[in-house]
């Protein structure tokens, strides 16, 4: 099969981790949902409602430790205005459709925010074997600056994070929360929210990125699951893939095309690190 070579000029590719890269947290959301009766996507609509003061949110920007973390996230997704929350949004995709299931019919639960969490970061421990192929390929050609733009969590420094930690399987006394060493070495660049007090989809995060890659907005391609992140960047300027749940494969032909190189396994001419 021959690759169309790109006549457009990108410097720098940019991955989300979580979704892309290794399995979506929102996999770990939906296991615990269908474990305790709510409805499909309950959980991130209650989420994302808190906007930018929510526990989750406010995690990702390294402002909260994990036992506090924990607290108010469960309490958050515990409270039951959440279910209104829900109707809204089941409205919504009915075009205002008052069809919508009623929220008296919505079980009420106490979401335990430690369990729920630990679901969530177990999917993140699976690499996805078609994106990280692309990326060792991607680097073998030094043709790109790459990079991960990830919302995350801040590294332990206090000994109860630290066990907590090693409990996700995530690293170990002293280690670095990352699931695989290997996989983060793929990347020249790395922009952690955590540890630049920015999230997705706040565009300063994007800007930051492209300011350590060196590169402008329009000189890069963004992969994301999320829709609203791959909105901000592309308003910025920036390519910007879908990576759709369970079908990497085609975010990495979409990519391959763009890039003009060889991304796949199969192909048994590209050179790896």
């Amino acid at each position: 099969m021959s690759i169309a070579i790109s006549t457009t000029n990108y410097k720098a590719i940019i991955f989300d981790l979580g979704g892309v890269c290794v399995g979506s947290p929102m996999q770990g959301i939906s296991k615990y949902e269908k474990e305790h009766g709510l409805p499909p996507n309950y959980i991130n609509v209650a989420i994302v409602k808190r906007g930018e003061n929510g526990a989750f949110q406010r995690f990702e920007r390294g402002e909260l430790l994990i036992p506090k973390f924990y607290e108010i996230f469960g309490n958050e997704l515990s409270d039951p205005i959440n279910k209104e929350y829900y109707q809204q949004y089941l409205s919504s995709r009915n075009g205002g459709n008052n069809s919508s299931p009623s929220s008296s019919k919505i079980p009420s639960i106490t979401v335990d925010g430690k369990l729920l969490f630990r679901y969530m970061i177990s999917e993140t421990l699976i690499i996805d074997p078609t994106v990280f192929y692309a990326l060792k390929c991607l680097r073998a050609s030094n043709k790109y600056k790459i990079a991960a733009l990830t919302n995350n969590f801040p590294a332990p420094v206090h000994e109860v994070d630290r066990k907590e930690v090693a409990a996700w399987g995530r690293g170990g006394e002293g280690g670095v929360p990352t699931p695989i060493e290997e996989l983060y070495e793929m990347f020249h660049v790395i922009v952690e929210s955590s540890v630049v007090g920015l999230r997705k989809p706040d565009p300063k995060i994007f800007l930051l990125a492209c300011e350590q890659l060196k590169v402008s907005p329009k000189e890069a391609i963004f992969l994301d699951d999320i829709g609203i992140n791959l909105k901000s960047a592309k308003n910025l300027g920036m390519k910007t893939i879908k990576v759709e749940l369970g079908k990497s494969a085609e975010a990495i032909r979409q990519l391959e095309a763009i890039v003009g190189l060889l991304l796949f396994e199969q192909k048994k001419n590209v050179s790896l690190l």
